[in-house]
């Protein structure tokens, strides 16, 4: 166990024990990691602070269920992680537009991934604004589980076995998720390059 994961334990202990300021130190530790995961699967939504919020008193219920064995960052990460893909099936529900609310920087990030194998096709596009025009049709209504798995894997770069611990799910999982989440979204990807085709036709 390293030096923070002990000092770590022993804050949990003592909040366990009812010292309310050793939770404070907890958040305190932990509230850029948790903020930072929040905002990348969600991206810049008004619900980002009151989600932090509630991940840290999700933790703070769970926290007598924690095995001090383990680090306490990607337990409270994977609690984030799962908070998110809830919230982003809720979305689909008030049908609200998901890429809307992801930063310019991510959404040119990941139609640069998307678009890696079409850059011939893709070419043809008037610059920003046609790729604008089908950013909306790339992430609407892709399984939430999928979509937090690419966002994870393909904007914040981390390995699948990082994705895997964060989705509690194995890494071949992780892998499979991240895949179908791409072949989902070059199909649609595939799909608005047809239409463009069939209108410079007509």
């Amino acid at each position: 166990m390293s030096m923070k994961d002990s000092a770590d334990a022993t804050l949990i202990e003592d909040t366990l024990n009812g010292d309310q300021s050793s939770f404070a130190e907890l958040v305190r530790r932990y509230q850029a990691a948790v903020w930072g995961t929040v905002h990348r699967i969600l991206g810049n939504s008004s619900e980002n602070e009151d989600a932090v919020q509630e991940v840290f008193l999700r933790a703070f219920a769970a926290l007598k269920k924690f095995d001090l064995k383990y680090p306490f960052g990607p337990w409270i990460l994977r609690i984030a992680t799962n908070y998110c893909i809830d919230q982003l099936r809720r979305r689909r529900g008030r049908r609200v537009q998901l890429w809307s609310e992801l930063t310019e920087f991510d959404q040119q990030r990941l139609l640069n991934n998307i678009s890696r194998e079409n850059e011939v096709e893709a070419g043809g596009m008037e610059g920003g604004e046609g790729y604008a025009r089908i950013a909306q049709a790339l992430l609407d209504g892709l399984n939430p589980k999928y979509r937090a798995a690419f966002v994870l894997r393909e904007v914040e770069e981390k390995n699948y076995d990082e994705v895997a611990k964060l989705l509690g799910t194995s890494e071949v999982a992780a892998r499979v998720r991240v895949s179908r989440a791409r072949a989902e979204l070059e199909k649609k990807f595939r799909a608005y390059l047809s239409g463009l085709k069939r209108k410079e036709r007509t």
